[in-house]
């Protein structure tokens, strides 16, 4: 812990975010595969259902409950409250997603994430983006572009859900700031969890009607879903409270081969040419990030 703790906030929300990404990938994976026989508002209950266990666990560890006495005021439960509207806007749209077109085209799309949030800091927290950070967001997403290269599967229909679920999981991400910083990530997130969970069943039952589960591999695959969801969730909450959105964001752009590698594995697609050369501007995105921020500490 004392080794982790002298590593500086800016590098370990990197790392952190990666791991979090590569798990958020393998969930979309398995909410894929479920995708075929199970309606997408019931994946994103029984996603919701399991995803309380990570944080749930992180808060039993650390004895934590004090911090979830923190957030019981009006305008830290209302935080809550709107994060969860997002996340479960950002669920059913990308999980409707993963449905209906490539695995590769739907997470490629929805990393036009980094975009927003690097946008939206501006007039939600305040932060001065300059122009090499803005450079280094532009230049990973033509990175996207390059490696996307539209044609006509990226222009179906639901080629706009990834990059509406973007949006809504760039504003989670992005309101995450706006928590005093004496409460704890896992207690933020965990109340977060309560309000998608509640708010997940409410339009399961409005616009669906759920599947019965009736073997153990697809609870297995429930499980995975939730599980990955829930510490994917974590791991963005946690980085983007380390360090500003602007530095971090760009990163996420790496899990682009991931997925790509995913894809390969699960679904037998392997579109590696569209690879090169978008994924070596994503690289150097995160690479000029990393610089500036360098020189920024050394002036």
């Amino acid at each position: 812990m004392g080794f982790i703790r002298r590593i500086p906030p800016l590098y370990r929300a990197i790392i952190i975010i990666l791991f979090g990404i590569f798990a958020f990938d393998l969930m979309g994976v398995f909410v894929r595969i479920l995708g075929e026989e199970f309606p997408i508002f019931q994946i994103s209950v029984m996603r919701n259902i399991f995803g309380v266990i990570p944080p749930l666990l992180l808060v039993l560890a650390a004895r934590s409950m004090t911090g979830l006495h923190k957030i019981c005021t009006p305008y830290l439960i209302g935080l809550c409250a709107f994060r969860g509207i997002t996340v479960i806007f950002a669920q059913i749209s990308y999980y409707t997603a993963l449905s209906h077109i490539a695995f590769a085209t739907a997470t490629t799309l929805a990393f036009a994430g980094p975009m927003f949030i690097t946008a939206l800091s501006v007039p939600v927290l305040g932060h001065r983006v300059g122009f090499w950070r803005w450079s280094a967001v532009i230049l990973g997403f033509v990175g996207v572009i390059v490696i996307m290269r539209p044609g006509a599967d990226v222009f179906d229909m639901y080629a706009v859900l990834p990059v509406l679920a973007a949006i809504g999981y760039a504003l989670s991400s992005i309101t995450i700031r706006l928590f005093p910083e004496d409460i704890g990530s896992s207690e933020i997130q965990l109340m977060t969890q309560f309000f998608s969970l509640g708010f997940s069943v409410i339009v399961l039952f409005a616009f669906s009607s759920p599947v019965p589960i009736t073997t153990g591999d697809e609870w297995l695959k429930f499980i995975i879903v939730g599980i990955c969801g829930g510490i994917g969730v974590l791991c963005l909450v946690t980085s983007y409270r380390l360090a500003e959105p602007g530095q971090v964001a760009p990163f996420e752009y790496l899990g682009i081969p991931i997925s790509f590698i995913l894809g390969y594995v699960f679904f037998t697609e392997a579109p590696f040419d569209q690879l090169i050369p978008g994924v070596f501007l994503i690289i150097a995105a995160g690479l000029i990030i990393v610089w500036r921020e360098r020189r920024l500490k050394s002036v």
